[in-house]
């Protein structure tokens, strides 16, 4: 995907521990997508937000699509580096591509997930067309990356 070529990075570093694993040692294909939820929660913790507050005022950011491409498993025990870029798409969708890598370098899965903005407003959840300055400045902070 040739939008995220000049993109900076956010970084996370993880650890397989044995509540990410199946009964063979082997990370679970449910943990990737908790790994992927703790990367995008700490890079809005980067850019000075916090998810609940967004939450407070009403705004998501639910998942609408999400696919990974195993390569190699990833064991107890060892270190997972996440290395996630953003791009925003039509000003409505916050697409976040991510590699799983392991201490030797190789890319051990590769993720893509979408996501959207959206408003709760009584019993109504709407996605939001026109983001407000301060949302679209913290999807533009993420989109910007960071020098690791």
């Amino acid at each position: 995907m040739n939008e995220y070529i000049n993109k900076k990075e956010w970084k996370l570093t993880k650890t397989v521990l044995p509540q990410h694993t199946d009964h063979a040692g082997v990370m679970w294909h449910g943990s990737y997508f908790d790994f992927l939820e703790e990367g995008r929660i700490d890079a809005l913790n980067q850019v000075g937000v916090t998810y609940s507050k967004l939450s407070k005022e009403g705004y998501e950011i639910p998942v609408i699509e999400a696919q990974i491409k195993y390569k190699k498993s990833f064991f107890h025990g060892e270190k997972v580096l996440l290395i996630s870029q953003y791009n925003l798409v039509n000003k409505i969708r916050l697409n976040c591509k991510t590699y799983f890598v392991k201490v030797n370098g190789e890319i051990g899965a590769e993720a893509l997930v979408e996501l959207v903005i959206v408003k709760r407003k009584n019993e109504s959840i709407k996605v939001v067309r026109e983001l407000p300055a301060e949302i679209e400045k913290i999807l533009f902070l993420l989109e910007e990356g960071h020098e690791n």
